[in-house]
């Protein structure tokens, strides 16, 4: 019984097309680690935060210039990319503004900061880790509705 390598193909095809995509762009993604990120940040950088509105809301780094675009949108059907991710992120940065793009682990923001990239956006780093080792840190964050204790 001979099996099909198709079957394979699928799964490994939407990160073939991302690897060709990001190497034939010329635009090549730097990956900077939380501290780096912080620092970046606090020094007057926009973090981009393309997680969902629904993970933004339960809690997010505390940046004065903070942005939340999605990469990704919650669907019946499951997470699909954001149609509009490039065109709401123009509208609300410029091209040569310094953008640190962070979302929960580190994926979502490696494939938004190539979109980016590729779009013509010049000062554009991916925050290796995203918020989980943002919080792993002690950094800032910002959960709304949290009380502080007097």
């Amino acid at each position: 019984m001979a099996v099909s390598v198709n079957l394979l193909l699928p799964r490994w095809s939407a990160f073939l097309l991302f690897l060709f995509v990001l190497c034939s762009s010329g635009a090549k993604v730097v990956t900077i680690d939380v501290r780096a990120a912080k620092g970046l940040i606090q020094t007057g950088s926009i973090y981009l935060d393309v997680r969902t509105v629904e993970e933004f809301v339960i809690g997010h780094v505390d940046a004065v210039n903070i942005v939340n675009v999605p990469y990704m949108l919650n669907t019946p059907k499951g997470k699909v990319k954001n149609p509009d991710f490039l065109k709401e992120v123009s509208s609300a940065c410029n091209k040569e503004d310094h953008l640190i793009v962070g979302c929960q682990g580190g994926v979502r923001s490696l494939y938004a900061t190539a979109d980016l990239l590729s779009d013509g956006f010049k000062n554009v780093k991916d925050m290796g880790g995203g918020y989980v080792d943002w919080v792993k840190n002690k950094f800032p964050v910002n959960i709304p509705g949290a009380k502080e204790e007097l």
